[in-house]
């Protein structure tokens, strides 16, 4: 169902050769990349915004959309889409997070943001189509031309947590799985073990390169990664590491943070 939007008034930024960050009002990032050949669009959005028409003004050609995980953020925009990759597992909170009730959610938690950006409650609603969910798995290749994406299973922050990497640049797309602020306490979530496993193979994969998450304007800094997983190691070699009480490691400032099961770690 289309309402009478249809908005693409959001903020774009070409990062580096044929890579683009779309900013949707603040809320949360997407990124096109551009082969020769074809392009893939690493997460929808919220849907508040018809980011099908955004990346058409940035580039013409076929498109693949990439989910990195499924939350209501990164994968309501689906609505303006046919289809979507996204791992199995988080293929039932996939369903869950395209509803628009979902999106409502997040407009808002992003209240400030709606304010200032004068967006409509009623375009919760929009939706172009009901898509199909179609599989990606580690090592899965989608080949754009002269640049290549390749998946990477990095679950945390959700079950079917994905990275994406890119061939020629090298540049790393994890979603939100090692934000300074580590969140493991939404539903669908795993645990902080895999999750610590999963950001040493995020900063193993990119190396020198960057690594751009969900919702920061620039690249993660990776020493705040790095202090997360020093805390994450923490709690799992304390002697509390089973119970659900708050664990205090050391002062910290306000990043790195890690929630889990809805207590605050330092």
């Amino acid at each position: 169902m289309k309402l009478n939007y249809h908005r693409t008034d959001v903020s774009t930024e070409l990062l580096s050769d044929g890579i683009w960050r779309i900013s949707e009002y603040g809320i949360s990032n997407c990124y096109l990349v551009i082969g020769s050949e074809r392009a893939c669009l690493i997460d929808a959005g919220t849907g508040l915004a018809e980011m099908s028409a955004v990346a058409r003004d940035l580039t013409q050609k076929p498109l693949d959309v990439l989910i990195t995980h499924a939350h209501s953020d990164h994968i309501g925009g689906g609505c303006w889409f046919p289809e979507l990759y996204l791992n199995p597992l988080d293929y039932k909170r996939g369903i869950f997070y395209l509803h628009p009730l979902n999106r409502l959610y997040n407009l808002k938690m992003a209240d400030k943001k709606r304010v200032e950006h004068e967006i409509k409650i009623s375009s919760c609603w929009q939706r172009e189509y009901k898509p199909q969910i179609l599989s990606v798995e580690e090592g899965d290749v989608f080949d754009l031309g002269n640049r290549v994406i390749v998946a990477f299973f990095t679950p945390g922050h959700t079950l079917g947590s994905l990275s994406f990497r890119d061939s020629r640049t090298g540049t790393l797309f994890a979603g939100d799985n090692v934000n300074p602020m580590v969140t493991l306490h939404y539903p669908g979530a795993d645990t902080v073990e895999t999750w610590v496993r999963s950001a040493k193979r995020t900063l193993e994969l990119a190396g020198d390169c960057d690594i751009y998450g969900g919702h920061s304007n620039h690249p993660l800094n990776k020493s705040l990664i790095e202090r997360s997983i020093e805390m994450g190691t923490e709690l799992l070699s304390g002697p509390d590491r089973d119970t659900n009480k708050t664990f205090v490691f050391r002062q910290a400032e306000k990043y790195p943070v890690i929630y889990y099961r809805g207590k605050k770690i330092h």
